[in-house]
């Protein structure tokens, strides 16, 4: 079990910070050779875990530690009826004992969608369908902690301080990379951006690595919700404002540093979270046809196309450029095959075209 590396380069963490092992790090990073764009490379955080990979494997490794230092026996988290971050939380919960809840909303309905809606239930996730995000949010901030008083509520894709120190590492993580020369370093590395944790800890990161490598998010969710910032600069940047204010508290080693704005792509959000677009299925059949990588339309595939338009971009095609692909490479089909539809809470049934 190795621990993170991020406790290596700053002692002071180790035993303050909660940790609990859940992946196999570092994870590859190689050349996309195929594609057509130079110098272009990719992190394969797709295979994070042989149990169920991506970026959430890295996040929950410090959240889950936090709510069994916490003695906390239950997770209430929220996402799409599809979510990744859910059925992650879901598996890993499971696998440390603990309950969990998820409160979903409606999203475009995809046969990846329907298969993580019967892997909730194979991972022993309670399900609570919502409706609309509106209702689900006032339901986490609200009901459900009158009723699970005694729960971790663990904010949407895992992006709460304690997830975004997981990327935190990861910057950590490829700088050594750097150092053995299994990369160049980066001038960019993109990934995509829609609860803000991955961008977060990664620009954060690569400030406290003293990188020169930028972080680049692709935007695929609504930057507002109602009045309230979701996926935006501010939101980023306060995020990662507060992880170094709590890192920092605990290990004065880690040095001072002013919290650089953090970047922002637009344009191929399309119609909204969970609808995919041209350019994303283009890019995600690029990608399986020449590379044999599997991308989702939700989040890789837009991030992804936003990654080839910014290297036809560049005016020097010899910079290197890192896509960070947080999408699972695990095949969970057999799992979700054992399921019957039925055995889902009813209010799920109309989604699989039962009355």
């Amino acid at each position: 079990m190795k621990q993170p590396i991020l406790f290596t380069r700053y002692p002071g963490l180790q035993g303050k910070v909660s940790w609990t092992s859940l992946g196999r790090f570092p994870t590859p990073v190689h050349p996309l050779k195929n594609i057509g764009h130079g110098n272009l490379w990719i992190k394969r955080d797709d295979e994070t875990s042989e149990i169920y990979g991506g970026n959430k494997v890295r996040k929950l490794e410090f959240i889950i530690g936090e709510v069994k230092s916490r003695q906390k026996k239950r997770i209430v988290t929220f996402g799409g009826i599809g979510t990744n971050h859910g059925l992650a939380t879901a598996i890993y919960s499971s696998r440390h004992n603990l309950a969990c809840t998820l409160l979903l909303f409606k999203q475009p309905l995809t046969g990846h969608v329907k298969e993580n809606l019967l892997l909730f239930h194979k991972f022993g996730a309670e399900m609570k369908y919502k409706n609309s995000l509106w209702n689900t949010v006032i339901s986490y901030f609200l009901t459900e902690r009158l009723h699970y008083g005694g729960a971790y509520f663990l904010f949407a894709g895992g992006s709460n301080f304690t997830g975004t120190i997981g990327y935190v590492n990861a910057a950590f993580e490829l700088k050594k990379q750097v150092d053995e020369g299994l990369i160049p370093e980066p001038e960019s590395i993109i990934c995509p951006q829609g609860s803000n944790g991955t961008l977060a800890g990664l620009s954060l990161g690569l400030q406290l690595a003293r990188m020169n490598t930028r972080a680049i998010g692709v935007r695929v969710a609504a930057p507002r919700l109602g009045p309230f910032p979701a996926s935006t600069k501010g939101a980023v940047h306060d995020l990662m404002s507060r992880t170094y204010r709590y890192l920092r508290k605990i290990c004065p080693e880690i040095p001072k540093i002013r919290i650089r704005s953090p970047e922002i792509m637009d344009g191929y959000l399309g119609q909204g979270y969970g609808h995919k677009t041209e350019s994303g299925d283009r890019a995600r059949r690029l990608m399986e046809d020449t590379e044999g990588i599997r991308l989702d339309q939700v989040y890789t595939a837009k991030a992804f196309a936003g990654t080839l338009d910014y290297c036809t971009s560049l005016t020097n095609m010899n910079q290197p450029v890192l896509f960070w692909n947080t999408y699972n490479s695990v095949d969970m089909s057999a799992h979700a095959a054992s399921v019957d539809a039925q055995d889902l809470p009813e209010e799920f049934y109309p989604f699989f075209g039962e009355n």
